[in-house]
């Protein structure tokens, strides 16, 4: 007997449900905006974030402890941050086969399209392919959205103390751990989610055996940052021109954290049409992660007259999440309400960097680093102790210079990679994460103790997620301003 022809179906309705972590739906808020880890000096960011060869900047204690000896006195330090964030989404959807409205109603794109005529005999069989599907909502399949934040980023404050052949300097901080503000949203979410390239495609539905589909839109969105106290300690020994650090941080934080999946109907597969069905289902949940934990640093830096090196490694570390969500399910007007409580972990390993600084003229320098980024290590413990391993790992680059005009002014410029922590679906490389560039600039401005850094950062992260018959364009632009203002007051142990 011959065999029936296997049709796989061509188009994508959603994003493929990915693991705990990364884009798309199907998972819960749980560790997004963790691997937003933030940089605390100004003058280094606006170096293409360059530590290595970096004098007299207490704003990278935690980054690059070891730079804390040339702080040549006891100096105070105010950092801040303005955020300028646009993200949005447009999806596509190619004509398929045996569904060929299927795109115009994902597109939001019926409303020109006549129903057919309706044969008026009482005993004509009247099925979808009869009729034009239409949405019953006014959602539509794009999305945009434009955010703009201040904050604190450091308050620090350092002192050196002389003891002849090895210098030590000690310093204090308070600093934004890592800003967890992530937002996501798709307003095409199929389940299951057919037709997806991973891990299988689905075959043709039959008309005995239709598959049928939930169709919703999904929101994830989380505000608000971990903060870190902590010390930092330097070394340097003359004789080797060679420099130690070490530093330490206690993590606490909290944020505000919204779910929502409001239903858009149901859509029931066969095999040369489908069906379009209303539905009320609106799902949403409010509350708060609260997040804690530690870090600690080691770094060294051998200085030489034209040529430093040097590198930075952050230990292993783990931060713990409470978390506590009130879930209101309303699928008839009147909505019911549960609480869902929890502690989940998530545990970092060994990362780090390394890197060299050129100064061929005393007002120039240029510097590159490498950093190592192995998320893919990193370990996500949910509350019944499962463990799995979601996010992707990367390794980046990033360049930089600094230019004294006058003693007075600094100019500085530099690039550095970005690495999103989920691949866009669709890649041609398994296990690649969404990369990007961060482009910076800024100056430095000195007067009577008085250190004025401002730095500018630009970023258009793009990538597209692409199915067989449908592409998904995804951009978010940031516009960063960050400013440090420090003070030296010439004294010392």
């Amino acid at each position: 007997m011959k065999k029936s022809k296997i049709i796989i179906y061509c188009i994508l309705l959603a994003f493929l449900s990915h693991p705990v972590f990364a884009q798309g739906y199907g998972g819960n808020l749980t560790f997004q905006g963790l691997d937003n880890f933030s940089q605390h000096s100004a003058a280094t960011r606006a170096a293409g974030n360059i530590s290595i060869g970096a004098k007299n900047d207490i704003g990278l204690m935690f980054q690059n402890p070891a730079t804390l000896y040339s702080v040549n006195s006891l100096q105070i330090s105010l950092g801040g941050m303005y955020n300028s964030r646009d993200a949005r989404q447009e999806q596509n959807y190619a004509p398929v086969r045996y569904y060929p409205n299927l795109s115009l109603l994902l597109e939001d794109m019926t409303d020109a399209i006549p129903n057919p005529p309706h044969d008026p005999n009482p005993f004509s069989f009247y099925t979808s392919r009869d009729t034009v599907q239409r949405p019953y909502d006014n959602i539509g399949p794009n999305w945009s959205r434009s955010k703009n934040r201040s904050i604190p980023l450091q308050a620090m404050i350092a002192v050196p103390v002389l003891t002849g052949d090895f210098n030590i300097a000690a310093g204090i901080g308070a600093v934004e751990y890592a800003n967890m503000d992530y937002y996501y949203q798709n307003n095409n979410v199929l389940s299951p989610s057919i037709l997806s390239q991973r891990p299988l495609p689905v075959l043709r539905p039959t008309d005995s055996e239709p598959i049928t589909v939930e169709w919703s839109q999904q929101i994830h969105s989380r505000k608000g940052s971990i903060q870190g106290y902590g010390f930092s300690l330097a070394g340097h020994i003359e004789e080797y021109n060679l420099s130690l650090g070490f530093s330490g941080m206690i993590l606490d934080g909290s944020t505000d954290d919204y779910e929502q999946s409001v239903a858009r109907g149901n859509l029931t597969f066969f095999s040369n049409a489908f069906r379009a069905d209303s539905v009320y289902n609106h799902i949403t949940k409010t509350g708060t992660s609260n997040f804690s934990g530690s870090e600690f640093t080691l770094s060294s830096i051998l200085s030489g007259r034209y040529i430093s090196i040097g590198f930075s490694l952050k230990l292993p570390n783990t931060v713990t999440r409470k978390y506590s969500m009130q879930v209101a399910t309303d699928s008839s007007g009147t909505p019911s309400f549960s609480t869902i409580k929890g502690e989940d972990k998530l545990e970092l390993k060994w990362r780090g960097m390394v890197g060299l600084s050129l100064t061929p003229k005393e007002n120039l320098m240029l510097g590159i680093e490498y950093e190592f980024r192995p998320y893919k290590s990193f370990n996500y413990i949910d509350s019944d102790g499962n463990k799995t391993s979601p996010w992707l790992s990367a390794s980046i680059f990033r360049v930089g210079a600094e230019y004294m005009v006058e003693p007075w002014l600094t100019l500085r410029g530099g690039m550095r990679g970005h690495s999103e922590t989920f691949q866009s679906e669709g890649s041609q490389i398994e296990g690649e994460p969404v990369k990007s560039t961060i482009y910076s600039t800024g100056i430095g401005i000195i007067y009577s103790g008085i250190h004025l850094d401002v730095t500018y950062e630009y970023t258009n992260i793009k990538y597209q997620d692409i199915w067989t018959s449908a592409i998904s364009k995804n951009s978010e632009k940031n516009h960063v301003v960050v400013a440090n203002l420090s003070y030296e007051i010439p004294w010392s142990f």
